[in-house]
This record gives C-alpha cells, structure tokens and sequence, in this order.
C-alpha cells in the first residue's frame, strides 16, 4: 500500500517548490502549508495520503519540497531543515503570522493534521 507509485499519486495535486521557493513561502508567514519529504521514505509515504485528504477536504495549497530531488544540492535541503528545525522527514510546515510551526510525525490523523494547521 505504501509502495512510490502510490506516493506520488497522493501528492500529485500538491505543488512542488525548490529549497528557494520554500524558504520565501515560510518567510511570507502568509499562511504557507509545506511538507517536506520523498518517495523512498516510509514514514512520508504512510503521511502523504492523510495529508493530500486533509488539503483536498479543506481545498489547502500544499507545497512540497522532495529532499532527495537530484536538482537540489544537499546543502540547499540541509540549510532549510536547519532553519526551520525539521529534524526528519516527514515534515509538516505551516507559515503563521507568529512564526513557523512545524511537526515531524508521520502518525497523525487527518483530524491531528487539521488541527495544526488550523491552530
């Protein structure tokens, strides 16, 4: 069930951003939603499809940013998690106005998750 193909057809409706484009997204503190994480991560591939429900339900944008994407340098990755301090994938980002919010746990619920963001 868990397996990249259907990975990726659970994130197919978010929109993917570079390690740039996620950082201005978070700067904004404008409400962003971004979940950090990649194919090949069992815990990201267990979370996915809660989230990708969740945003569908509630019609969110949700960015996402695959940290093994071949044309992002480790670094780039390494410097946005450090900031942010996103220890793991998965990660579950949400730009407030109060700062950056972010939970690493692939066992949420769809109602764990939107009371996150909603928090």
């Amino acid at each position: 069930m868990f397996d990249t193909n259907h990975f990726f057809e659970d994130i197919k409706d978010f929109k993917a951003v570079s390690p740039k484009e996620a950082s201005e997204l978070l700067a904004a503190k404008d409400g962003a939603i971004l979940f950090l994480g990649r194919d090949t991560c069992p815990y990201c591939r267990r979370f996915a499809p809660k989230l990708a429900a969740v945003a569908a339900a509630q019609n969110w944008t949700v960015h996402f940013l695959h940290t093994q994407d071949p044309a992002y340098s480790a670094q780039e990755i390494a410097a946005l998690r450090e900031q942010y301090h996103v220890p793991t994938v998965s990660g579950l980002l949400v730009a407030k106005a109060s700062g950056v919010d972010v939970r690493c746990d692939s066992s949420l619920t769809e109602d764990e998750i939107l009371a996150f963001v909603m928090a």
